[in-house]
């Protein structure tokens, strides 16, 4: 079962499609691909997105009755995309905040210039208080990229790291070589997600990406990523 864990499906909410009829297309994009589940995580970004529990799961809700109206076979779970900031975990304790799909895993995403002390500082944070961090799209951070030295004090800490499925695609710019292969290849992936927000803004390519995978990953590798480690999020 392919889960997409990291996506933007919920309409109006956020960034992601802006009317129902949108969202249904996004869905029915990654029926196509196969995409059995996806964890939706809408942003709780303060100042930007101050999407609340009670938006996503009426939210979720709402695209449920169109899911089977349509007769697509996709579950969802709820969660969200938490920026990481001083009142989070009280924003967490106290509900108003998802975790993913009602475990005690967290998807946490930064600034893409935080310093790695500050990022450390949170992930200790947040386990201190309970929960596992999941750092989202964790090659976005400059103080991450091509140090595996703070990749294995992150995972030592008790994170876990999580790359979208377009990074294994991208061939220039800021992924030039594409040295997050072989990141992967090593060891140094928990979680892929697509973070689609949309058809027409970062459009899922998951089967491109597994097809890329099935191809050049050990096999344990891949149960791991795909499978495992997205049964942890879906038995709370």
């Amino acid at each position: 079962m392919i889960v997409d864990m990291h996506c933007h499906v919920l309409p109006g909410v956020d960034d992601g499609p802006e009317t129902m009829d949108d969202a249904v297309s996004l869905l029915k994009e990654a029926a196509r691909q196969n995409v059995e589940a996806m964890i939706v995580t809408p942003h709780f970004h303060p100042a930007r997105y101050q999407v609340y529990a009670s938006q996503v799961i009426d939210g979720i809700g709402s695209l449920e009755e169109r899911i089977r109206q349509e007769g697509l076979r996709i579950k969802l779970f709820p969660g969200q995309e938490c920026y990481f900031y001083s009142d989070l975990i009280q924003e967490l304790e106290a509900g108003h905040v998802l975790t993913m799909a009602g475990t005690r895993y967290v998807l946490v995403e930064f600034d893409p210039g935080v310093l790695f002390i500050s990022l450390r500082n949170a992930v200790r944070s947040l386990i201190s208080n309970g929960y596992y961090p999941i750092i989202a799209h964790y090659e976005r951070y400059a103080c991450l990229r091509g140090n595996t030295e703070r990749l294995t004090q992150l995972r030592y800490d008790g994170a876990m790291l999580q790359m979208n499925f377009d990074t294994l695609l991208a061939k220039g710019g800021l992924f030039h070589k594409n040295p997050w292969r072989e990141l992967l290849k090593q060891g140094y992936v928990d979680y892929l997600g697509s973070d689609t927000h949309g058809m027409d803004f970062r459009p899922p390519h998951i089967d491109k990406a597994i097809a890329w995978i099935d191809g050049e990953i050990d096999p344990w590798l891949k149960d791991n990523i795909l499978n495992r480690n997205i049964q942890l999020l879906l038995n709370p």
